[in-house]
Formats: C-alpha cells, structure tokens, sequence
C-alpha cells in the first residue's frame, strides 16, 4: 500500500522505511508507546506528532497502527483508507513476516550487541507487541493475533466519519483510491508487490548493517589495545635481554 500512496505523491511512513533510513525515531517512538500502554510520560498531541511525521503525507504498519485513533483525532482532514485483507492470509503473512523475526534467535542475538540498528527496532518493536497487542511471546502473539486484526479493524470503524473512510482491497486497484484521494489515475500498473518477502530482505540487510557496525566499532577500540598489547611486548622482550647480557 505504501508504493502506492508514494506513486499518488503521498510519501508515507511506513515500517521498511522507519528502521532503514529513519532508525532516529525510535526514541519518539518509544515515547509514545510508554505514554499509551505504560503510563509513562505525557500523550502524544498533534505538536508531537508533526514533529515525528513531518515530512510525509501518510503512515501505515508499525508502530503507527498503534495510534490509529490518536492520529485519525490529531489529523480530522485527514482520510483514512482501512485496506481489507482475507484474515487467514494476513495471519500467515503476519506470521512470516512479524512474530518469526521479533522471536528470531540469531536476530535477538545480534540486536543484543547492536545499540544502533537492531537494538533499537526491537525495543520499540517489544514495546509495541506488550502495549497494543498484549503479547509477551511468539506464541501469545500468534493466538490473539486474528482478534487484535477484527478488534482494529473495528475501531478504526468506529472512530472514523464516513465521509473519510475508504475500505479498499488491494485488487480493486487505482480507480477507488485515486477517486477518494482526489488524484489522477497514474499511467502504471498498480503495485503488486510481496511485501513479507521485502520486508525479510530488508531485516537482513539490516542485521548485516548492524554486524558491520559492531564489527567496525570492536576494531576501533580494540586496535589501539592490540598495538599497545604488541608494543609491550616487543619493549618487555627487549628489556629482559638487556637484563641478561
């Protein structure tokens, strides 16, 4: 849905881009999850939210999902398109794409010694899992995943005018869209694109970033180290010589 929004001109927020380029807003991010779920902190108000959202003309995915009624109250021109999916193939998606990656073994061990790329995500990623999901494992998740789906869903329903909700599916494709939004029909084929393959793909590049950055920064530190350790060393040998002639 977002290369679709980005192709009408409306640049969105959406989770891919938020830990691959924007991983800076996790702090504000977070924020706003303990303000919401955890009582910590003050509620996030338009000010906050411009300041997160600046820069784009729509959001969607996590964490924003999280914020649903918030954002449609903060922004009443704004519209709201609720893209419809058949619930089993969400949950599979879902499935692939969030709970296996969150409950990663090798990805939580690398976000473990990352504090700069996957460090970050998963803070705000358990945050987001413990606060609107109520889930603390792979398996709660999995089993309150499908009522968290009809429960949003129904809130956004009931939040939301009429007059500015769209439910869209996405083999509708351009006409409903660009008709609710008020824009021209593009010249292209609508967007089909398989979003939980993208979004693995992205993961990966990420711990790989991530690795590199944990990699880069040891030999940093460790450099100076290894040629003092060598240093000693050679001047420690040469002094018991001169010891002993």
């Amino acid at each position: 849905m977002q290369t679709a929004l980005n192709i009408l001109g409306c640049r969105c927020y959406h989770s891919l881009l938020w830990f691959s380029t924007n991983i800076g807003d996790t702090k504000m991010w977070n924020e706003a999850l303990d303000a919401k779920y955890f009582n910590k902190g003050t509620p996030f108000t338009r000010v906050e939210w411009d300041q997160l959202l600046h820069d784009f003309g729509a959001a969607c995915e996590v964490p924003t999902c999280a914020f649903a009624e918030e954002l449609i109250e903060a922004y009443p021109e704004a519209k709201v398109v609720l893209v419809s999916r058949d619930i089993d193939r969400w949950y599979s998606s879902f499935d692939k794409a969030v709970i296996q990656n969150m409950w990663n073994f090798w990805l939580n061990r690398i976000a473990d010694i990352d504090p700069w790329f996957m460090g970050p995500m998963r803070n705000t990623h358990d945050r987001w899992a413990r606060g609107w999901l109520n889930s603390h494992s792979a398996d709660e998740m999995r089993a309150k995943a499908k009522d968290n789906y009809r429960k949003h869903y129904a809130l956004v329903r009931r939040v939301t005018p009429k007059e500015r909700l769209l439910e869209f599916k996405l083999s509708d494709g351009w006409p409903p869209l660009c008709e609710f939004l008020g824009k021209p029909v593009p010249d292209v084929p609508f967007p089909q694109i398989n979003e939980q393959e993208w979004l693995n793909e992205k993961i990966g590049l990420l711990a790989r970033r991530g690795l590199k950055k944990v990699a880069t920064t040891a030999v940093t530190y460790l450099t100076p180290v290894v040629v003092v350790g060598l240093a000693w060393r050679f001047y420690g040998n040469r002094v018991s010589q001169d010891i002993h002639r």
